[in-house]
């Protein structure tokens, strides 16, 4: 069992509802906080009901942001919109960055706006952000998920798309499909 912390945003959190194998977020963290915007932005049925389920077992907890930290997000907000080659991020997402750079915790999300704050604003240069594709690949190398070979590793990657409808980037799933039959060897 790890000892991160993790603050998930919306859409990470409503793939992840999806994904047949989602308990393994409560074999990465020990914590793994949601803010109460990015609940605010939840409407499908399937997906709130497995999250008042994991609050519920405390798998994840409800996170209210103090002012600091949401001044820090709006602050964010703002200063990726002033940069034009930056995709833009919402509150919800700013105020995971905020947060993650606050407590340490691994910021999970799917919003590449967030992935290129961390790339392009220096503050943030230190916050992790996880896509699905980042922590499967974590449950592969700790042994969580077993696959013992390329086919089914690749496997790994298709049953999430699959059972989520969300498509990795063929470059970014083979560059980790790679790392995670090198360090596997």
């Amino acid at each position: 069992m790890s000892h991160r912390l993790a603050i998930a945003g919306t859409c990470f959190l409503i793939d992840w509802s999806s994904y047949r194998r989602r308990a393994l977020l409560s074999e990465l963290f020990t914590s793994i906080f949601i803010p109460e915007n990015v609940l605010d932005e939840v409407y499908k049925e399937d997906t709130i009901m497995w999250i008042s389920s994991e609050l519920a077992t405390g798998s994840l907890q409800l996170y209210t942001p103090p002012e600091y930290i949401v001044r820090e997000a709006e602050h964010l907000v703002s200063t990726v919109a002033s940069r034009p080659h930056l995709r833009r991020i919402e509150l919800p997402e700013a105020i995971c960055l905020a947060a993650g750079r606050s407590l340490g915790a691994v910021v999970l999300t799917e919003n590449l706006g967030a992935l290129q704050a961390t790339l392009h604003i220096p503050e943030y240069h230190g916050v992790k952000v996880w896509r699905a594709l980042e922590v499967l690949r974590e449950a592969l190398l700790k042994g969580l998920i077993k696959a013992s070979s390329r086919s089914e590793v690749e496997e790994v990657f298709r049953e999430y798309e699959h059972d989520t409808r969300h498509l990795f980037s063929r470059e970014s799933l083979e560059r980790v499909i790679s790392e995670v039959i090198t360090l596997e060897s």
